[in-house]
C-alpha cells in the first residue's frame, strides 16, 4: 500500500483479469447455440470501464496524496498549458481503452478467420501467439496503469 492507496493489488488485480479472462482460451471459436462466447475485453465497453478505474484511481492516488494541491500540476510549468493538460487526462483512457480493444479484438478475429478456412492444424500456431500477445497487452496495461498512479503521486520536478 502506497499512502492508502493499494496499487501493487490494483494493478495486479488489472493483470489477472486481463490475462484470465482474455488470454486464456480464444473464445470466438466456442459456438454457442444463440450468440457467441468472446473475451469480455472484446468488448468496448469493458475496455473502457477498465481504463476509467485507472483514471479514478490515479484522480483518487494524486488527491489522498496531495489534497487539493494536485490540481496545481495543471497550470505546471505555465498556466498557458492548462487546456493541454486537462487534454491528456482524457486522452490517457481513451489510449488505453483503444489500445486493449483494438489489439485483443485484431487477435480473435485472426484466430476466427483462420478457423473457419483450415480448421484443423494451422490455426495453433495463431493461438499461441494470440496467447503471447494478450499476455503483453495485460501486462502493458498494468504497467501503464502503475505509471500514472505513481505519476499522479509524486512531486513536480
Amino acid at each position: 500500500m502506497v499512502h492508502g492507496f493499494p496499487l501493487l493489488e490494483l494493478c495486479f488485480s488489472l493483470f489477472l483479469f486481463l490475462i484470465g479472462r482474455g488470454a486464456l482460451l480464444p473464445w470466438k471459436i466456442i459456438q454457442l447455440p444463440h450468440g457467441e462466447l468472446a473475451a469480455p475485453t472484446n468488448d468496448i465497453n469493458t475496455t473502457v470501464a477498465l481504463a476509467l478505474l485507472t483514471s479514478v484511481a490515479y484522480f483518487y492516488a494524486g488527491l489522498s496524496k496531495k489534497g487539493l494541491g494536485y490540481f496545481g500540476k495543471y497550470i505546471q510549468p505555465t498556466p498557458i498549458l492548462l487546456p493541454i493538460n486537462i487534454l491528456e487526462d482524457f486522452t490517457k483512457p481513451l489510449s488505453l481503452s483503444f489500445r486493449l480493444f483494438g489489439n485483443i479484438l485484431a487477435d480473435e478475429l485472426v484466430v476466427v478467420v483462420l478457423v473457419s478456412l483450415v480448421p484443423l492444424v494451422v490455426p495453433i500456431p495463431v493461438m499461441f501467439l494470440g496467447l503471447f500477445t494478450s499476455g503483453i497487452q495485460a501486462l502493458i496495461f498494468a504497467t501503464l496503469a502503475a505509471a500514472y498512479i505513481g505519476e499522479s503521486m509524486e512531486g513536480h520536478h
